[in-house]
């Protein structure tokens, strides 16, 4: 019933697509598809948490095992919880788990709140810094919608923070949101973070993301989340386009 979803990020700069966030999916035999929007707030809010980012993480490293095995260097970024920054022993399961499926540390981003960051700041910042130690890379998601102050966010041993996407909407044409994604970058770049800008759905919005200084962006303008076979297509496409060989035509080639 639980899928992967695979959400392409791209670089604003070069147009390319490094990789994507994984999203999960739920498929109910007798009622069909499931909105994350209802079932996520479950999970989040009761013990299935800590099991469902377990699943997800190994199902993800997985998948990344078996594409970096078949020459294509992708990486994921995945969506924890404020509950597994309190497992004891989070960021040692995390680099067996990456040993296991042969993956390096840095092919994997993990994605966190700052409302999940901010439940118990003093033991996530020492479970962050110990995924950081490991040479994994963080990520704050939904950027300037939670109530940690700049002060502690540079503190953070991340290296991306994601502007939320209820920022991104209605931005084009709208002089205070340009500004304030403007200010939110420039702040977050001084801080040594690079930015993505959630919810890009159109060829405006991304001028305007990328106008305000965004590094990254993604959105339905670039892709849906799509199931992994179909990601794969799609980003093989998208290096054609830019006349960027495939594993397959550089064997050939060579």
């Amino acid at each position: 019933q639980l899928r992967l979803v695979f959400q392409p990020r791209v670089d604003l700069a070069t147009r390319a697509c490094l990789g994507a966030e994984v999203l999960l999916r739920w498929r109910h035999p007798t009622f069909g598809e499931v909105s994350p929007g209802e079932f996520m707030p479950l999970v989040e809010q009761t013990s299935m948490s800590r099991a469902a980012t377990a699943w997800v993480l190994e199902a993800a490293l997985g998948q990344l095992s078996r594409w970096r095995a078949a020459g294509h260097a992708l990486e994921l970024s995945v969506n924890i919880s404020a509950a597994n920054l309190q497992e004891h022993d989070f960021a040692a399961r995390l680099q067996e788990a990456l040993v296991w499926h042969a993956v390096p540390a840095a092919s994997l981003e993990l994605e966190l709140t700052e409302s999940a960051i901010m439940q118990d700041a003093g033991k996530a910042l020492a479970m962050l810094e110990a995924i950081a130690g490991a040479g994994i890379r963080l990520a704050i998601d939904d950027f300037g919608t939670g109530y940690s102050s700049l002060a502690y966010l540079q503190r953070l041993p991340a290296q991306v923070v994601k502007v939320d996407q209820s920022f991104v909407r209605g931005l084009v044409g709208d002089e205070r949101k340009q500004s304030l994604v403007t200010t939110m970058a420039s702040l977050s770049h001084d801080l040594g973070y690079r930015v993505v800008a959630e919810g890009v759905e159109t060829e405006e919005a991304l001028r305007a993301v990328t106008t305000a200084g965004c590094d990254e962006a993604q959105g339905y303008l670039f892709g849906r989340p799509m199931p992994a076979g179909e990601f794969l297509a799609w980003w093989r496409e998208s290096r054609e386009r830019q006349g960027q060989p495939s594993p397959d035509q550089r064997a050939a080639a060579a």
